[in-house]
């Protein structure tokens, strides 16, 4: 990052100092003028004590959790009337408004009513913790242990699937696939669509397809799947711009902000779970077609049938009659090779695992702990005629595991979370997770050897040499071991000093390093020849060896006001810094010795090497008023200068600005029995996307030139770059509202947004040129996403020993893109970029068919294909409803 960038951020807004200078401008009568606050929090129903509640004092920085007997204490409390507010999970908040002496303890207890949906939640903002009813868009919490504990959750995206209404999980089919999320749409016809993931205030490295050996052909992990379900407390789905805004770039995708599990004060708690289960394809996989000319004569070389080995495909019958492959289909044969059981790659697999928790702590110190096991081999599996092969070719006695059974998973996480409070005005945590993995996986999909592309290919009968297969079978396919091992470290830490009671800082730090090893291995002798640049049965290994660090730094400081009794402000301004560095060393021998698996083992070897950084430096601000605990505006600014922003382009503005109103506290508002609470809610803002680490940049690739009839050493373009790049940046509007009713025992929550993304990045493809690049980034698209959402909770029962909710979650996007520049149509084999279309649209060119003779037979002479393609559907589905 260039100085001049960082100087344009650096004088963007008032630093945090300025805040801390206003600590010694507070006059010495007006601290002196402070008391305390001190009381129970319990259940009304029960009268039992309620653990872990938040009790604030409204219109100030004081917050505080209740230990184990529901007890708190606030100090320093300002002098005079104040309003005391505790809240917990699963209870609806309770107020109370009280005078406070200078010098005296004031003791207030609260009595908490149960209500599973509370405009008074504690939900995670980019600035702190705020209640729902203060943030004026849609912020989804998803309360992790619960649904841990009623559903079937292996990973942290089967936690985000089908909770929050605008977010959709494509998860994947394998053991360790990867899982894609897309909030609100698809934003980029060139970027990455995924969203930010920030774990305890720190944001970690969340690749989709993490591995440098298989990112085409199998499925690699997805790197937020290391987290184990079982240590998150609660997840919060801020969905776009609108909320996003002072997250800065690379938040215009949404961001999910993952908090861990906590200790709470009082007795050591003990959690031992464990799981054991089978795994199995239910799929039905469809027939496997092929046509034939059945006749006495089979000498003629137009005669046909699947005695003789020759086939009679479509492509055939339309030849010349003269042509020797012309022939006249007169029947089809058809096999599935995933209904015989000699065949079929899907068996059983088998998963485990098994996790033990241990928290608790005082007041001053609590704990919470965790370790977890997880194992799991996948339902892939060498048939069993793939295995006499093996057996009778490699004179073996056995076949290893890792080619019987070539998909599997295991897993070791153990965290340590601490939290202390070194006196009232300060306390810190520390978080830290490590996670060791290994897996290994098949080649599955685009692959010359993938598994589906030969089985669902086949010749319609097993009697083709390969047993149905199309060109290899599982014995050669499975013989390329790809695997990876991860070992992954994320720690951070926090710092809360509240120097008065209108006064908080809060500092966040912390790194994610993953150390991620990608090996690709076919022994000699044992792999088939599938590619064309060497012979593959000689054997190779490439061993790929990564390090990721992500660290995040971010300090801001809040002022919280009582301006008067009705009215009150919270102005809060910060600073974060990111930065991103992923070292790669690339590995590669070919033409190994027998039954070697080094790369000092090969004949033949290549190394490469690659260093990517990436920084963002950021400030914000943000200025929110709230009148009569009703009515809160929120009015923010975010400034961001990145490393991969191009040399003439300086700094990037983010505002945001959001309205929530809880009308059904006004006097004027129907006093009905039915309706509990009411609120109304709009926000407007805007974020980004940064382009790729080195897309501004300029690269150059030695060549040789010749100059008056001899050879020189000279230089051409690899990359032109662009010195004006700049960041995707989306615009959201988003409108909306919320209800309870009945007795709280249902919530409803609808929302309507409008999102637009100006300077898209598109590969313009540059005039002729002696060399060099032909295309480069350019901010020329635009791109639109517009949609409704809703969410529905309902409690259908609600006994001492028995409840039963009911959730209904329900969204609609239309995605199509608006500008390209002048690029013309980006045209794929199925799919197309294309102004007035969604992104990665589906293209066709749609065919009809009739059984003129009615023979039963469609032959080519009665299909009729379009000459052109036409849209045919979206990438993502546009209606969802869970």
């Amino acid at each position: 990052m260039s100085l001049s960038r960082l100087r344009s951020i650096r004088h963007a807004f008032p630093t945090v100092a300025v805040l801390g200078g206003l600590v010694g401008w507070v006059p010495a009568a007006v601290r002196a003028q402070q008391g305390t606050v001190a009381g129970r929090v319990t259940d009304e129903a029960s009268g039992q004590p309620l653990s872990g509640a938040r009790v604030t004092v409204v219109g100030t920085s004081l917050i505080v959790q209740t230990n184990a007997e529901g007890r708190y204490r606030l100090s320093p409390v300002p002098g005079g009337a104040v309003t005391v507010r505790a809240s917990a999970v699963g209870f609806g908040a309770a107020s109370h408004v009280l005078t406070v002496t200078s010098g005296e303890t004031a003791v207030v207890d609260l009595a908490l009513a149960l209500s599973p949906y509370s405009l008074d939640e504690v939900v995670v903002t980019s600035t702190g913790d705020q209640a729902k009813k203060e943030v004026g868009n849609t912020i989804v919490r998803i309360e992790a242990p619960s649904v841990v504990e009623k559903g079937n959750i292996q990973t942290l995206t089967d936690l985000i699937g089908a909770h929050a209404p605008g977010v959709d999980v494509l998860t994947g089919t394998q053991t360790g696939s990867p899982s894609r999320v897309r909030i609100r749409g698809t934003n980029s016809l060139s970027l990455n669509n995924e969203p930010v993931y920030v774990v305890d205030g720190i944001r970690i490295i969340s690749q989709n397809r993490s591995s440098s050996v298989c990112d085409v052909g199998c499925a690699p992990p997805s790197r937020v799947n290391d987290l184990a379900p079982d240590e998150i407390e609660s997840i919060d789905v801020v969905k776009g711009p609108s909320a996003s805004a002072l997250y800065g770039t690379d938040a215009a995708n949404g961001v999910i902000v993952i908090t861990t599990k906590r200790g709470i004060p009082g007795r050591t708690r003990w959690t031992v779970y464990a799981e054991q289960g089978v795994i199995t394809d239910n799929n039905t996989y469809p027939d496997a077609y092929r046509g034939w000319r059945s006749a006495t004569d089979t000498t003629t070389a137009h005669n046909s049938r699947p005695t003789n080995g020759t086939q009679c495909i479509l492509t055939q019958t339309v030849r010349a009659a003269t042509d020797p492959q012309y022939c006249v289909q007169d029947s089809v044969t058809k096999y599935n090779l995933f209904d015989d059981p000699l065949a079929s790659p899907n068996g059983t697999g088998h998963r485990q695992q098994y996790g033990l928790q241990v928290s608790g702590g005082s007041e001053a110190v609590r704990y919470f702990f965790s370790g977890e096991w997880e194992d799991e081999v996948g339902q892939l599996k060498m048939p069993p005629f793939a295995v006499d092969t093996l057996l009778h070719v490699r004179q073996i006695s056995s076949v290893s595991d890792e080619q019987l059974h070539p998909n599997a998973l295991r897993r070791t996480s153990v965290r340590a979370n601490v939290q202390a409070t070194l006196n009232p005005r300060v306390d810190v945590q520390a978080s830290t997770n490590f996670i060791s993995s290994t897996l290994r996986v098949p080649p599955t999909d685009n692959n010359t050897t993938g598994l589906l592309s030969n089985a669902l290919g086949g010749p319609g009968n097993k009697d083709n040499g390969h047993y149905g297969y199309r060109l290899f079978t599982p014995d050669s396919m499975f013989a390329e071991e790809i695997g990876q091992d991860v070992n992954r470290f994320i720690g951070s830490g926090t710092a809360n000093w509240r120097p008065t009671s209108w006064l908080a800082f809060r500092a966040v730090g912390g790194v994610d390093y993953t150390s991620r090893l990608d090996t690709d291995l076919c022994r000699r002798n044992q792999c088939v020849n599938f590619t064309a640049t060497f012979a593959d049965t000689a054997g190779f290994k490439q061993d790929n060896r990564t390090s990721f660090f992500q660290y995040t730094f971010d300090f801001h400081g809040t002022a919280s006001f009582t301006l008067n009794p009705r009215l009150t402000s919270r102005t809060t301004v910060g600073v974060q810094y990111f930065k991103n560095n992923n070292n790669l060393n690339v590995a590669i021998a070919n033409d190994l010795a027998p039954t070697a698996t080094t790369l000092t083992a090969g004949g033949v070897a290549q190394v490469a090497e690659s260093t990517t950084v990436s920084k963002t430096l950021g400030a914000f601000v943000e200025q929110q008023f709230g009148y009569k605990e009703r009515l809160f505006v929120s009015a923010g600014l975010r400034a961001d200068g990145n490393s991969a922003f191009g040399s003439d382009f300086k700094a990037v503005y983010y505002p945001k600005l959001s309205v929530s109103y809880v009308i059904s506290d006004e006097p004027f508002f129907p006093k009905w029995r039915w309706i509990n609470s009411v609120r109304l809610r709009g926000a407007v803002g805007a974020s980004g996307v940064q382009p790729g680490a080195t897309d501004a940049i300029r690269f150059f690739l030695p060549t040789t030139a010749s100059v008056a009839g001899r050879d020189n050493n000279a230089i051409i373009f690899s990359a032109l770059g662009n010195t004006g790049l700049k960041p995707e940046r989306a615009r959201e509007y988003e409108f909306g509202g919320d209800a309870t009713l009945l007795d709280q025992r249902v919530n409803i929550e609808l929302t309507y947004y409008n999102k637009r993304t100006k300077n898209a990045l598109i590969a313009r493809t540059l005039p002729p040129g002696a060399g060099g690049p032909v295309t480069r980034f350019e901010n020329i698209g635009a791109v639109v996403n517009r949609g409704v959402e809703a969410l529905g909770d309902l409690r259908l029962v609600d006994k001492p020993g028995f409840g039963w909710d009911l959730s209904v979650n329900a969204a609609y996007n239309t995605n199509f893109i608006a500008d390209m520049g002048g690029v013309p149509p980006i045209i794929g084999a199925t799919t197309r970029q294309q102004v007035g279309y969604p992104i990665n649209g589906w293209w066709q060119r749609p065919y009809t068919f009739n059984d003129a003779n009615h023979d039963g037979l469609i032959t080519a002479n009665e299909i009729t294909v379009a000459d052109s393609a036409v849209f045919v559907g979206y990438a993502n589905p546009r209606w969802e409803v869970t």
